[in-house]
């Protein structure tokens, strides 16, 4: 008869229930807010990637269509250069340094021909082939030897060396074309004396064998 006329295990039953209920509708409420905020976060980071991707794109594009006009521009520069240097010296413009008031004059005897550079001249006229061929006709059965000398008066000594070897070397492929089967000895004389540039190509009897 005492418990049924205490009320107190009720209370404490139905106090429980509803605490139980407030907590469950405050998770639910709790878990709604972070699935909308993650929801957001979501958007708001998709949004800054595409942002991104896009400004990268137009800057690359910008970048590529400025690196186009660049080559474009060199290009043309370029042409307008070789353009200028093949009217300007009326021959076709190479490896070789063509300049107005440029040429080679060439002496010959018997057993020696002498190829005077004015400037910095390194190539050859057909009518200069055509003249070291005609010497090079007598010498079928001769070595040859050529001497670069290079003066100093205006261009320092590695400088010298590199114009003499670099003529040289074009020279003798020139021999080369016309006799392919000729040797060839080469030398270098940077000369502090001489005031002129020329190559000096000189005969030497073959040796005999026994």
């Amino acid at each position: 008869m005492e418990d049924e006329s205490n009320p107190w295990p009720s209370f404490v039953d139905t106090f429980s229930t509803v605490l139980c209920i407030f907590i469950f509708l405050m998770l639910v409420f709790a878990l709604n807010n972070m699935i909308i905020m993650y929801d957001n976060s979501i958007k708001v980071y998709k949004a800054n990637i595409e942002n991104k991707t896009k400004s990268t794109a137009q800057n690359s594009g910008a970048n590529d269509n400025s690196n186009a006009n660049e080559i474009v521009n060199k290009e043309v520069n370029t042409q307008d250069v070789s353009d200028g240097m093949t009217t300007m010296s009326g021959k076709e413009v190479g490896v070789y340094d063509i300049a107005d008031g440029q040429k080679i004059d060439i002496t010959s005897t018997k057993n020696e021909l002498v190829i005077t550079y004015h400037g910095r001249l390194r190539s050859f006229s057909e009518e200069d082939t055509h003249k070291i061929e005609t010497w090079l006709e007598d010498q079928i059965n001769s070595n040859l030897l050529i001497e670069m000398v290079i003066p100093q008066a205006d261009i320092s000594f590695s400088d010298s060396l590199r114009l003499g070897y670099e003529r040289g070397i074009i020279l003798m492929k020139e021999i080369k074309k016309i006799y392919p089967d000729v040797v060839i000895d080469m030398s270098v004389n940077s000369a502090t004396s001489s005031t002129t540039s020329k190559a000096i190509i000189t005969t030497i009897n073959k040796k005999v064998s026994e």
